[in-house]
């Protein structure tokens, strides 16, 4: 089986990693991503198996992949990359990477709620230019407060964790609600609540064609003027023009944002422009721990393929 990284992998810490998958045929391995489209389908015309990184698999490069057999996504995100209703009408199977960084997202959030609810980003950007403004950079208390998980999957649920231990009151939004997942005295409330009442709001939802937009504005607009909106999940869950709106009326206290519609962004990025967000370049996931993790769970979906079996397959192929 001839297996394509057409975009590299930043997971992969140390060459020898991939000997597993050099047993099973020629690996192309392409250090980085491809420059554009054209070179994206030349680089997997030859593939019976992808490893995915962030690359767009949508229904024109798969045409182009006669001999595609299997795509394995390097994390969770599967659908926001990949065609799966073309893979699947292809015969195409998809698997991921599930669960392997739980715990470097959700401690990513917790990052990003305490250096947003601290300012320790303006204040460092200050320090650094020289100027001394203790006064400048009034701060919130966490504990006592009220954290709105929306999605209590693995992440969601590492969050809870964390948040308890911070002495946050949980309230929480799943669409599969259960005793299993109503954690440190979490309390299942309607989407609607949530937002009305949580100081702090952290999305960690999956993304699907049913969850696009799921965050409306009519649910932003529903925040307190004190609240402040963590995405640590994906971009298209919300209705990012709503945000950018609620945020630059000063309508929330503030947003804090791994995750982006474009990535790289391009051209003029308005949330680079607001003062009241932090952003990050999609790095939740990026922990040594969870990159040794998501390579294993990766090559494990290619080998149990190459022996008939599925593993981790999402589209039933």
């Amino acid at each position: 089986m001839r297996i394509v990284f057409p975009d590299g992998a930043a997971c992969l810490q140390h060459p020898s990693e991939l000997e597993p998958l050099r047993r099973l045929g020629p690996l192309d391995f392409h250090d980085g991503p491809p420059p554009d489209r054209d070179t994206l389908i030349e680089r997997l015309r030859p593939a019976e198996a992808v490893v995915l990184d962030y690359s767009e698999m949508d229904a024109a490069v798969l045409r182009a992949c006669e001999r595609l057999r299997l795509i394995t996504f390097l994390g969770i995100g599967y659908a926001s990359c990949i065609d799966v209703d073309e893979a699947t009408r292809r015969g195409v199977a998809i698997a991921y990477t599930p669960d392997y960084g739980a715990t470097s997202v959700a401690e990513h959030a917790l990052a990003m709620i305490l250096a947003a609810t601290r300012q320790i980003g303006p204040a460092f950007v200050s320090f650094r230019e020289g100027r001394w403004e203790p006064g400048r950079f009034v701060g919130m208390e966490l504990r006592g407060k009220t954290l709105g998980l929306v999605g209590l999957g693995p992440i969601g649920g590492e969050v809870a964790r964390l948040g308890a231990g911070l002495g946050m009151r949980l309230i929480g939004w799943t669409r599969h609600p259960s005793p299993e997942r109503a954690v440190h005295g979490l309390e299942f409330v309607a989407i609607e609540e949530l937002f009305s009442r949580a100081d702090v709001v952290s999305l960690h939802l999956s993304y699907r064609p049913d969850t696009h937009g799921l965050i409306s504005r009519g649910l932003l607009g529903r925040m307190k003027p004190t609240a402040l909106f963590v995405n640590t999940a994906r971009a298209r869950l919300v209705d990012n023009a709503a945000l950018a709106e609620i945020l630059a009326a000063g309508k929330i206290a503030g947003a804090a944002l791994d995750v982006h519609e474009e990535e790289p962004p391009r051209g003029d990025y308005v949330f680079r422009t607001l003062p009241n967000v932090l952003i990050t370049p999609h790095i939740g996931y990026n922990t040594r721990e969870a990159s040794r993790n998501m390579l294993r769970i990766a090559i494990a979906t290619v080998e149990a393929f190459t022996r008939g079996e599925r593993l981790h397959v999402v589209n039933g192929v």
